[in-house]
């Protein structure tokens, strides 16, 4: 069983992953901060506890999807999203990966990798997903259609994840 004070340190170290999965749900870093927040607060305020930290994350993991989705429709009349099932497979992935990582050593690996993008894709990353910029937005910097920011986007993040991999299988090693 945890107690409070071990449920509250445990979703702050999961902090960075959970928000992630939640992005996926929303596909807007803000909200998907604000339904993290909301379901932290939920999660203390239980009268249950939690048997693990397994039971713990994938408890929150339902509650989020499930708040995430509900303000979606509340604000824009229905969520266009990944599928349940998309969203399940995504789960069982991250289970998997988090047994064989820790998020410090992929966040670190991410790091490492980030460093090795030319100073024009760090922005490009920047602007979109940590200013949370338009595609076109994107475009317009880059002086491109839209079309090529898309095409950039997706080369970065392939060349990300191949470093990513590689980075943690030297962990592995």
């Amino acid at each position: 069983m945890l107690t409070q004070t071990q449920t509250t340190e445990y979703l702050l170290r999961q902090r960075l992953g959970l928000t992630s999965y939640i992005a996926c749900v929303t596909r807007n870093y803000h909200l998907a901060e604000d339904v993290y927040q909301e379901i932290c607060v939920k999660a203390l305020s239980r009268d249950e506890v939690f048997e693990t930290a397994d039971h713990l994350i994938s408890w929150f993991r339902v509650c989020a999807r499930n708040r995430a989705i509900d303000v979606i429709r509340s604000r824009e009349g229905r969520y266009v999203g990944l599928s349940v099932d998309a969203l399940s497979a995504l789960e069982r992935e991250w289970d998997a990966m988090s047994q064989r990582h820790s998020s410090d050593d992929r966040r670190e690996a991410l790091a490492k990798c980030m460093q090795s993008l030319t100073p024009r894709s760090r922005e490009i990353v920047k602007m979109r997903y940590f200013e949370n910029r338009s595609c076109s937005e994107v475009a317009a910097f880059m002086g491109s259609k839209i079309e090529s920011a898309y095409q950039a986007i997706a080369r970065i993040h392939k060349s990300l994840g191949q470093c990513v991999r590689q980075q943690m299988e030297g962990l592995n090693a």
